[in-house]
């Protein structure tokens, strides 16, 4: 009888490290990776507005490249890394979206 509520037990906890490691974990790691897109995105879209109110008078080119240094910097300070080409596909999305508000 022991024997059996031995390998019942074994059972359940293999059970509960599978469940852990197959669906939990990677449910956190989704979440944090969440997170950290979320505050990149909202710090690309405050970039982006600084520089049209700022640097109006820069051509677009000049802009970008003052987004994409500050941008930088705040990620090295945050310790949040991404790509130059992720993020600047977070830029172009953030100027097309301020072009859309802007002509509404």
């Amino acid at each position: 009888m022991n024997e059996i509520i031995f390998e019942l037990l074994k059972l359940v906890v293999m059970l509960a490290i599978f469940v852990t490691t197959c669906y939990l974990i990677p449910w956190i790691r989704g979440k944090i990776g969440q997170d950290k897109l979320d505050e990149i995105t909202k710090w690309v879209n405050a970039a982006v507005l600084m520089a049209q109110q700022v640097y109006a008078a820069k051509t677009g080119a000049e802009r970008k490249a003052i987004v994409v240094d500050l941008l930088k910097d705040i990620l090295i300070a945050k310790n949040i890394s991404i790509s130059d080409d992720q993020l600047d596909m977070l830029i172009e999305a953030a100027v097309k979206q301020m072009k859309i508000s802007e002509n509404k």
